[in-house]
């Protein structure tokens, strides 16, 4: 079972508590952004290396009720890992499962 972390407000920069539960061997995390109102170019940042560890430690992560302008950033970025994680098939140019 994945575990569940919601993003309350802004994502300006990394989250520790998240970091520590991908350090401690959680295999499988879930990232709600319901509630997150502004992902910053950090944010996004900190999302991409996360991805990155959490592939080192064979580990799955997964990004839930993503709105359509959280949605955007990440595909305006470009960043294949953060589209997969939202439930893309691989390419950006997929839609989000999200």
């Amino acid at each position: 079972m994945a575990e569940k972390v919601r993003i309350m407000g802004a994502l300006e920069k990394g989250l520790d508590h998240v970091d520590m539960l991908l350090a401690q061997g959680q295999t499988d995390l879930e990232l709600d952004f319901g509630a997150c109102n502004f992902i910053s170019v950090d944010g996004l940042e900190w999302l991409e290396e996360l991805l990155l560890r959490a592939e080192s430690h064979k580990a799955q992560v997964r990004f839930v009720n993503l709105q359509p302008p959280q949605y955007k950033v990440l595909k305006v970025a470009h960043i294949d890992s953060l589209m997969r994680a939202c439930g893309a098939p691989g390419n950006a140019a997929s839609a989000p499962m999200c």
